[in-house]
């Protein structure tokens, strides 16, 4: 019986923490209040008051599963497939398309931010969610992770994540124009050719041969 009420208790903090990772995905952080996130859970607010007694609470519980999140993803991408072209560029390639791509994502991360700017406590699971991502950028350039085009690189992945939430009309083809050319920086990066690239302000396009 024990077992049985440990299990459900489970449960319930699990469906709670859903309900307010997905409200904060579709809906950003000021939809994140206990009375909306125990109706999306399917649970009295008593239930979430329990294990989230302070919205802190369930903000700190928020980040440290983005952080997991994260971490997943990138042990997810290691493990795929190559198909022949280097492992890291093609996972550096992948994460950046699902940075890039994935508007709710990147509205969580915004979310965040903003509450880490309000809420000390929430700074720390937030900023280590940011330094997986910039190892991930790292091991794609083949850099260490305080480089200067590490930092750039990120940066150029989170602006065009907020570009993506601004202008949600884009066509597929648009997208995937970002994706390249992002794809592009990436291997003048690699090749050597960064140095080339920041002073032309241009993308330089990979020779064939």
């Amino acid at each position: 019986m024990a077992a049985m009420g440990e299990d459900n208790s489970k449960n319930v903090r699990g469906r709670i923490l859903d309900a307010a990772v997905e409200l904060l995905r579709k809906s950003g952080v000021k939809k994140l209040a206990q009375p909306q996130v125990a109706r999306e859970a399917g649970v009295p607010q008593g239930h979430l008051t329990y294990y989230f007694p302070r919205k802190i609470d369930l903000l700190l519980a928020v980040a440290e599963r983005f952080v997991a999140t994260v971490q997943t993803e990138i042990e997810e991408l290691r493990a795929t497939g190559t198909d022949g072209a280097p492992a890291r560029q093609v996972t550096g390639l992948d994460f950046a398309r699902g940075m890039i791509l994935d508007r709710e994502r990147t509205r969580m991360l915004l979310g965040l931010v903003t509450e880490a700017d309000n809420e000390e406590a929430v700074t720390e699971p937030v900023v280590r969610g940011a330094r997986l991502m910039r190892t991930m950028v790292a091991r794609s350039l083949e850099r260490h992770p305080e480089d200067p085009d590490v930092w750039l690189t990120l940066a150029m992945l989170w602006g065009l994540g907020v570009q993506q939430m601004l202008f949600p009309d884009r066509s597929e083809a648009q997208v995937q124009a970002l994706v390249e050319r992002f794809q592009q920086w990436l291997d003048a990066a690699n090749d050597g050719e960064a140095a080339e690239l920041r002073r032309s302000g241009t993308v330089l396009k990979k020779q064939a041969g």
